[in-house]
């Protein structure tokens, strides 16, 4: 790859951002840029306040402050790089992405894929994805004004629950590489 070509992947909770993002740089053999990646996370997290059940509260750390830091911090981390950057927003804050994609799945698979990460029941991982969504919609909308519903600024929807990772992952690579032939 000569030029720099900037793969951005969103989708809800459980779609599969991070294992398809992971999965893809590795093939491309090109940086992975995620929430991970951005350092001032942790700290973002760890500064949230605390609820008085002790869970962090997600509208504090929702808050456009620490939102707009952390989102600047994946800006960062991408500029100049050829890379895939697989958070929420990256498809919208990175304009000169080379490929934006939606990955889909249903709430029913994406809480299955929760409750298997956190290791909890299906009920609980629905609620937590459902939550999640909702807080990171509202949020998206007052910080920056993003329906995350809209997916007008994407190439391609994919649905993760009807395809292998494989297949994702050849069908991404493929229109990647035409478009970035094309814009040559």
């Amino acid at each position: 790859m000569d030029a720099m070509m900037r793969i951005c992947i969103s989708g809800m909770t459980g779609s599969g951002k991070t294992t398809l993002g992971t999965m893809l740089a590795k093939e491309l053999g090109i940086a992975h840029i995620t929430k991970e990646t951005a350092k001032e996370y942790a700290r973002i997290v760890s500064d949230a306040k605390k609820d008085k059940s002790g869970k962090l509260a997600i509208r504090q750390a929702a808050d456009s402050r620490y939102a707009k830091k952390f989102d600047k911090e994946i800006l960062e981390a991408a500029k100049g790089r050829t890379c895939v950057v697989t958070t929420w927003l990256g498809p919208w804050l990175i304009r000169d992405a080379t490929l934006r994609v939606w990955l889909n799945a249903s709430l029913d698979e994406r809480a299955r894929r929760k409750a298997k990460d956190l290791r909890t029941g299906i009920s609980r991982a629905r609620k937590y994805v459902v939550d999640k969504d909702s807080e990171a919609a509202m949020g998206f909308r007052k910080v920056y004004g993003i329906d995350i519903y809209d997916h007008s600024e994407f190439d391609i929807e994919i649905n993760t629950e009807r395809l292998p990772h494989r297949e994702v992952i050849a069908v991404i690579s493929m229109l990647a590489m035409l478009k970035e032939k094309i814009k040559r």
